[in-house]
């Protein structure tokens, strides 16, 4: 069998890598191929040469960012992508994420099986969205089979796709601890540092309160500009890029995560983040964005908080009320741990995926 990966940007996230190496596992004599846009000129084959998996990259130059590049590019890496997947001639193609549907040829869909890993729905203004989600319509009638980020995608795909949901759960072995919220209480945020204005509200929210300390844990495109907005709060701290092999001590060292990301945006609304699955893993409450699916659950299930991002004074009221009512986090701890039992892991939810692959070739 051949397996062949369509993205557009290297290195690969991490969700990709970790489907990449579940498949290997259940198909070890499968061979492998990953076509992406290396934009930075910054593969290793060196690195990359122990996967046992076979790159074929674009390697035009566009800066990350810049739409105008990239959309400069487009009609070459669409070529490029074609002429890869006429080349392999695989058996399975993933186009990950709705504009890779637009990059492939047209595929022999009695033997070759389209799998569309849908990571972001369109989003946009109303008109736009629209439109995109028009000619994502268009190309999912070709895929075998629809895979879901989030489970809240269901609600906003027709059932007559066939699909599933492949949230990118963590895989950790971990046993829970006991909690308590230290003084002043432990605030944090985890991953990559953008959307900037959400995060000088919460740097904000919390700036010279000594009940707070707050800790963001992360680089990315907006970390030197809020590092100098936050330089002058004692109470507020940017400890910079992190290991993964990390996460579980930032953990342990929080009483609650700050997850909440732009509800403007219509993707975010059902988007499910990372956060939420570590967030349970270690039974540390998090605090999500109002106006979503997942902080409308997680208030649900007694598991979290929601807010207003975009308000100052709605991240101050909600951070009092937490402070005053202590054990309503433990609370929450204790219904994080219940509800982590109970969710399947990515092992489970990935023999869903093999079980379909299996099915479309033992037609």
């Amino acid at each position: 069998m051949k397996i062949l990966l369509v993205d557009e940007a290297y290195p690969l996230n991490t969700r990709n890598t970790k489907i990449l190496g579940s498949l290997a596992r259940c198909y070890p004599d499968a061979d492998f191929h990953i076509v992406t846009w290396d934009r930075a000129g910054q593969y290793d084959a060196k690195a990359d040469g122990e996967d046992h998996w076979q790159w074929h990259l674009y390697t035009r130059p566009a800066t990350y960012g810049n739409r105008m590049q990239k959309l400069a590019g487009m009609s070459g890496y669409r070529t490029f992508c074609s002429q890869v997947v006429r080349g392999v001639a695989p058996d399975v193609v993933i186009a990950s994420h709705w504009n890779n549907l637009l990059m492939l040829p047209r595929l022999d869909h009695g033997r070759q099986m389209l799998i569309y890993e849908n990571l972001d729905a369109p989003t946009g203004p109303a008109l736009g969205r629209w439109l995109l989600n028009r000619v994502e319509a268009c190309y999912m009638k070709r895929a075998a089979l629809t895979v879901h980020a989030s489970r809240f995608y269901t609600q906003i795909y027709p059932r007559k796709y066939r699909q599933l949901v492949l949230e990118n759960k963590p895989v950790i072995a971990t046993e829970p601890v006991d909690y308590t919220p230290a003084s002043p209480l432990r605030i944090a945020y985890l991953g990559n540092v953008r959307y900037l204005d959400i995060l000088k509200n919460l740097a904000d929210a919390v700036r010279g309160d000594d009940r707070f300390v707050l800790y963001y844990h992360g680089g990315g495109p907006d970390y030197a500009q809020l590092k100098e907005y936050t330089a002058p709060a004692r109470n507020i701290h940017m400890t910079g890029p992190y290991r993964y092999e990390d996460i579980e001590r930032l953990y342990r060292q929080t009483d609650i995560i700050w997850a909440a990301y732009p509800n403007r945006d219509f993707n975010v609304r059902y988007a499910i983040s990372n956060k939420f699955h570590e967030s349970m893993a270690y039974a540390i409450p998090a605090i999500y964005a109002d106006n979503t699916c997942l902080g409308r659950y997680v208030e649900d299930n007694g598991t979290g908080y929601q807010v207003d991002p975009y308000s100052v004074e709605a991240i101050k009221k909600l951070l009092d009320g937490i402070v005053c009512d202590m054990q309503g986090l433990r609370v929450r701890h204790e219904a994080l741990k219940v509800q982590y039992r109970n969710e399947t892991s990515w092992d489970e939810d990935f023999m869903k995926l093999k079980t379909e692959i299996d099915a479309f070739f033992n037609r």
